[in-house]
């Protein structure tokens, strides 16, 4: 995401993503016997810290190697 979308972007779609899969979609989709998102916090803060390194690696070391084909929200 890093390297076709703004880093700031990126980085917020994919914070955001970790309590809505926890909070919200997991009990949501338990009401129906569905396992989804039971994770502990720390596999929580793993997420958002590799979701970080991979902005970084695909904002600046992707982007410094290969021109992107398009960039979203510059």
């Amino acid at each position: 995401m890093g390297w076709l979308i703004n880093p700031w972007v990126s980085l917020g779609v994919m914070a955001a993503w970790e309590p809505l899969e926890i909070f919200v979609l997991s009990p949501l989709l338990a009401k129906f016997d569905i396992e989804f998102g039971y994770e502990t916090w720390r596999n929580f803060f793993s997420d958002i810290f590799f979701d970080i390194l991979g902005v970084v690696v695909g904002y600046f070391l992707l982007s410094y190697l290969v021109e992107p084909p398009f960039r979203l929200w510059s």
